[in-house]
């Protein structure tokens, strides 16, 4: 029974201990310092029930959402409602509204909250422009529009290039149309000539435009009227003719009208006009916006535009940088012609598709298909001529052999006898 005694006489022992002694002594302060230290670890801990708040990681909408609170982080919104057993229903949420179900684990009474999961999606940054019409772009104007520049290693696509590739990356097809064709890209059409000034522009556009009916003009015109010093004092009418004929032979398009780039060419000495051509293209644009015209400009020059050190070594034309420059202009103010509802889906012509590098392909085949058929009519005609070689051979045999035989008249000459030797 010694086991026994030594049993029961532990927690004597233990009790007597002078260390469970001074802990007893203490209780009080113990117990003042505990308590608080408690509720602070089960307040951060979430097991304390706390309206509208919770500390659970929502993977798709994000951490720590308090319920009656708007989060917006971009386009497409989405209610997300959280309904216990306790919490009234939101009748108010609308149709196309999401519902997520209560995490069983959150404190009750959590109520609806509006948040936007998408990033907002502006036409021309993240979406296409118009719903995604295809524009059938035709640049008119000069060397300029061409991509001319002494720079070395040049392409001459200039800002058409760099331009549909803004536009196509975007989600909308492009085709650049034109009569001539410039440039190391597969969709390289366009309609401009070195050294024409803008009467020569409109008169080519008469030839071009009503072939091809773009949606969207890209004007560059003025810089030969000032290094040639034509009638500056009067250029904006014929700038003016030029952009209402645009709109007349194409009633669905747009026209962006740009300033044009400065000079500091002496041979020429076009500097000086152009600082009078420039504000007549910019109170024409003004006075299109007056007549709610489809016509936006595009500022080429300007703090963020085109400046000197962004030309060439002529003085005149841009270099690889500086069309670059252009086609984000261009590009500015496209958008804008879409945020003012301007931009039309192009008129059907027939043999235009929507792509010019599909076109160009297409293009390619029926190229393929005329050289087959040509090769086709050829070997056809070859092989009719020498039918036509035998049969007139077959034919002459023929008559040759129908032909009744001539009868041998009958000599009437005598005949000698032989001599007889007997």
């Amino acid at each position: 029974m010694g086991w026994i005694t030594d049993q029961y006489s532990f927690p004597r022992q233990l009790a007597s201990s002078r260390y469970v002694t001074m802990v007893l002594s203490r209780r009080r302060s113990l117990l003042l310092l505990g308590l608080p230290l408690l509720l602070i670890i089960l307040l951060f801990s979430g097991s304390v029930g706390v309206d509208n708040e919770w500390g659970v990681k929502l993977d798709s909408i994000g951490d720590n959402f308090k319920a009656g609170v708007s989060y917006v982080t971009g386009n497409g919104t989405v209610q997300i409602s959280y309904p216990s057993t306790d919490a009234p229903h939101n009748s108010s949420m609308p149709a196309n509204s999401t519902l997520i179900p209560f995490p069983s684990d959150l404190a009750s009474g959590a109520t609806a909250t509006t948040v936007r999961t998408k990033p907002y999606a502006r036409p021309g940054y993240e979406l296409p422009l118009a719903n995604g019409i295809p524009l059938r772009i035709m640049a008119l104007g000069a060397s300029t529009t061409r991509g001319d520049s002494p720079e070395e290693g040049i392409d001459n696509n200039g800002f058409r290039r760099p331009l549909r590739e803004k536009l196509t990356a975007i989600g909308n097809k492009v085709n650049y149309v034109g009569t001539q064709r410039l440039g190391n890209m597969t969709d390289n059409d366009i309609e401009a000539y070195p050294g024409v000034v803008t009467k020569t522009i409109h008169g080519n556009a008469k030839k071009a435009v009503p072939k091809s009916k773009p949606n969207l003009f890209l004007i560059n015109a003025g810089s030969n009227d000032c290094f040639q010093h034509v009638d500056i004092d009067n250029f904006y009418k014929r700038y003016d003719a030029l952009v209402r004929y645009l709109l007349e032979a194409s009633p669905r398009s747009t026209i962006i009208m740009c300033t044009i780039l400065p000079t500091w060419d002496k041979r020429f000495n076009g500097r000086e006009e152009v600082w009078k051509v420039n504000p007549q293209i910019r109170r024409l644009a003004k006075i299109y916006k007056q007549q709610e015209l489809p016509v936006v400009l595009a500022e080429l020059q300007g703090p963020d535009g085109i400046q000197d050190e962004n030309l060439a070594s002529d003085g005149m034309h841009p270099g690889t940088a500086g069309y670059e420059m252009m086609a984000t202009k261009m590009y500015e103010a496209i958008v804008e012609a879409d945020a003012k509802g301007f931009l039309q889906p192009p008129e059907p012509v027939p043999g235009i598709l929507d792509d010019g590098d599909d076109e160009r392909k297409d293009e390619d085949y029926r190229k393929w298909v005329e050289r087959k058929k040509k090769l086709e009519n050829a070997l056809e005609a070859a092989e009719q001529k020498e039918i036509h070689r035998m049969l007139a051979e077959l034919e002459k045999i023929k008559n040759e052999k129908d032909k009744p035989k001539e009868k041998k008249a009958k000599s009437t000459k005598l005949r000698r006898r032989p001599k007889m030797l007997f």
